[in-house]
């Protein structure tokens, strides 16, 4: 089985770079730059016509959006015990967590970040970034108020893809002058998964000048 993951530096495809990294998988990585538009790029769109990241390529067939591309890797790595397996309700966590940071936290983002995707009306967006804030806010009460009674992780005692997916929010919060120092649950939580090093080597590639793809 050959993988290929394509990702972005400091975009929400860190939680699956983080899985692959945290089961030594053997797979090519392939750093797109948002800022420049590789997303765009005729080669990328052939692949997935979403152009979003992250995107894996199984055996050269790609599988976007982050619920399928972790539950993918989790599936393809089960010693790594990357997402919980046969507790039913450990599992029906897991996922109640993956559908809310993909439906409703990072929806949340969005709203600030491109407006545009939920109207062309720009006299709407200053009401939909205001309020998108307002609900990252209310989020990140949340999950200070599960840490502080639970963890470390997550879901408790147990590492999984939850963790880096979440610290993808907190390393996107001062964007909108989030101070994360107001949820220390959270913010504890944010130095444990970086102080992994599985998250470490993530970043690295992240941050490397090496890129795979060749533009159109």
């Amino acid at each position: 089985m050959s993988l290929t993951l394509y990702f972005a530096g400091g975009s929400c495809s860190l939680p699956a770079l983080v899985g692959l990294e945290e089961a030594r998988a053997n797979f090519d990585a392939v750093r797109l730059v948002l800022a420049e538009g590789d997303q765009r790029s005729a080669e990328y769109l052939a692949l997935h016509p979403r152009g979003r990241v992250p995107a894996l390529a199984i055996d050269g067939q790609a599988i976007g959006e982050n619920a399928a591309v972790l539950t993918l890797i989790a599936q393809a790595y089960p010693s790594a015990r990357l997402l919980p397996a046969g507790d039913l309700i450990a599992v029906g966590r897991a996922y109640e967590l993956i559908g809310w940071f993909s439906s409703s936290v990072h929806v949340s983002f969005a709203q600030v970040f491109r407006p545009e995707r939920f109207t062309r009306d720009e006299a709407a967006w200053p009401a939909l970034r205001a309020g998108g804030r307002e609900n990252v806010l209310s989020a990140f009460a949340e999950l200070d108020e599960r840490l502080s009674h639970g963890g470390p992780w997550l879901l408790g005692e147990t590492f999984s893809l939850l963790d880096p997916y979440a610290l993808v929010f907190h390393r996107w919060a001062p964007r909108l002058d989030i101070t994360t120092s107001d949820f220390p649950a959270f913010d504890t939580h944010a130095r444990r998964t970086l102080a992994r090093p599985s998250v470490g080597r993530a970043i690295a590639r992240e941050t490397s000048p090496d890129r795979l793809l060749v533009r159109a």
